[in-house]
C-alpha cells in the first residue's frame, strides 16, 4: 500500500512539474491568453497550478524583493523548486512507514 502512495506522490509531483513548465513557456509567448486552443490550455493549466503558485506569489509580494515593480514572476520557479525538493522527502517518509 505504501508503494502505491509513494508512486502517486511521484506521479503528482512530475505532473505538476510539467504543468508549471508549460505554464511558464506559454506565459512567455506573445499570444492571446483569452481565446483559441492556447487560451484554453493556459486557463486549464492555470486552474490546476494556481493553488500551488499563489502562496509563493503572496510571499514574494510582501518581501523586500517583491512589490509591484517586478517584471518577472518568480513564484512558479519557487513552486517548482519546492515540489522537486519535497517529493523525495515525502516518498522516503511514506516508504519508511
Amino acid at each position: 500500500m505504501s508503494f502505491a502512495i509513494a508512486q502517486a506522490i511521484i506521479w503528482f509531483g512530475d505532473t505538476l512539474t510539467i504543468m508549471l513548465i508549460v505554464r511558464a513557456v506559454l506565459s512567455w509567448l506573445p499570444m492571446s491568453h483569452e481565446d483559441g486552443i492556447f487560451g484554453f490550455v493556459f486557463k486549464l493549466i492555470g486552474m490546476f497550478t494556481e493553488p500551488f503558485v499563489r502562496p509563493f506569489r503572496w510571499i514574494i509580494q510582501r518581501s523586500p524583493l517583491g512589490g509591484g515593480g517586478m517584471m518577472i514572476d518568480f513564484s512558479p520557479l519557487l513552486t517548482l523548486i519546492t515540489i522537486r525538493f519535497l517529493t523525495p522527502i515525502l516518498v522516503n517518509l511514506i516508504l519508511s512507514m
